[in-house]
């Protein structure tokens, strides 16, 4: 595992199966991937609501799509030990900021240091981690129930509604400090916090109005149930049964690999936005129509046309009740399709050296996707073999710094 560390590829793979609330009883394990794919969409749901310029939209994105990753290096701190504990705590936050900024080193990557937009990313992270408390609650665990009405969003949203900002200093500030003349990245404009609460409590309610009403047909039809749902829905029916994945967590995955891909070919950000919103959104529709596997669609083309027929209409649905309609540039959408089957081509490798033979056969629908698109768009196998050499050279003991 220490010689994953150094490999992008290899922290992706690790918060893949980092659980988060580790230190309480739980019946739904929810990764970190699986709480960063909730951030993300909450992220591009939530931006457009408040009005943020295309930079600072796409700033909040990229900063809900890289946060998880630093635990690959410092995993999911007992939430326990920090609250009983201050020094605990302010060690904590220590490391973080400099394991924060020592991930984005190593990525290439750079997060904004807006604290407004920091501020509004943890009201994200909050609200994300009071529906996984939720959830537990509704599932009967007895042992959330103490937190279901006092979690960390309720106690930001008590400070909004009493007129108080949020912004707060970005976890890898003080590592900034240390080196002169390091931007700050200001926000032009306010961020309406109470707008941002009442967009996300309307969201929570009309989840849990569907819920009350319709059972979970109704909940599975809302924003929140079909995000929530995707975090139970399993690719590889049958097949995987060393390392189950989750549709959220392959999601994760799919809209990281955009991300690096974003810088890699030098994008604006509202080229990135329109990027991020299809990755995030290409198989959230699953929740609702559930998940034909691979062979199936390859050999019954009916019922493979009829899901997307199905899937496509409850997307644009969606989209249009949070105000926006994804991008049909077939670029964008090619890059998307390429992460998609890439992230198979991870997953693949990991059951195989698991050890699960099921997986020890060509990966066609990687294979089809680079003759499909490798003579079009040479530049991104280019990154996508790079990250992939070098997440290889892990296993063989000469993993690059």
């Amino acid at each position: 595992m220490d010689a994953m560390l150094p490999s992008r590829l290899g922290k992706l793979r690790i918060i893949c199966s980092l659980p988060l609330f580790s230190d309480a009883i739980c019946l739904k394990k929810q990764s970190a991937a699986e709480h960063g794919f909730t951030q993300v969409l909450l992220s591009i749901a939530l931006a457009p609501q408040l009005g943020l310029s295309k930079e600072a939209e796409c700033d909040l994105i990229e900063m809900a799509i890289f946060a998880e990753l630093p635990k690959a290096l410092l995993g999911d701190p007992s939430f326990y030990l920090r609250q009983r504990h201050p020094e605990a705590s302010a060690l904590y936050r220590e490391v973080r900021g400099r394991l924060f900024k020592e991930t984005e080193e190593s990525f290439r990557m750079r997060t904004s240091r807006s604290p407004e937009l920091y501020g509004l990313h943890q009201l994200i992270d909050a609200f994300a981690a009071m529906l996984f408390i939720e959830k537990e609650c509704l599932l009967g665990n007895s042992y959330f129930l103490a937190e279901r009405y006092r979690t960390h969003y309720h106690q930001m949203r008590r400070k909004v509604l009493s007129g108080e900002s949020l912004a707060a200093a970005h976890p890898a500030a003080a590592a900034d400090a240390a080196k002169e003349n390091s931007p700050r990245n200001p926000l032009n404009s306010q961020i309406d916090w109470k707008k941002a609460i009442e967009f996300l409590d309307g969201l929570f309610d009309d989840a849990t109005r569907a819920r009350l009403e319709g059972g979970i047909g109704e909940y599975s039809s809302t924003f929140v149930g079909m995000m929530e749902k995707l975090k139970e829905h399993y690719r590889y029916k049958g097949w995987s049964y060393l390392f189950p994945e989750s549709v959220g967590e392959h999601t994760y995955q799919v809209v990281f690999l955009a991300r690096i891909l974003a810088s890699a070919l030098g994008m604006r950000p509202h080229e990135r936005i329109e990027l991020y919103r299809i990755a995030t959104m290409h198989d959230l529709a699953e929740s609702y129509a559930s998940d034909v596997v691979y062979p199936v669609k390859v050999r019954e083309k009916d019922l493979g046309k009829m899901h997307a027929d199905l899937e496509e209409r409850v997307i644009d649905d969606i989209c249009s009740r949070l105000g926006f309609k994804l991008t049909a540039d077939e670029f964008l959408s090619n890059i998307v399709e390429i992460c998609d089957r890439f992230s198979a081509q991870l997953y693949f490798d990991r059951e195989k050296r698991g050890g699960n033979t099921h997986f020890n056969v060509p990966n066609t629908s990687m294979d089809r996707t680079r003759e499909k698109y490798k003579s079009r768009h040479p530049e991104i196998f280019l990154v996508l073999d790079e990250l992939w050499d070098e997440f290889q050279a892990c296993f063989a003991g000469t993993a690059r710094t």
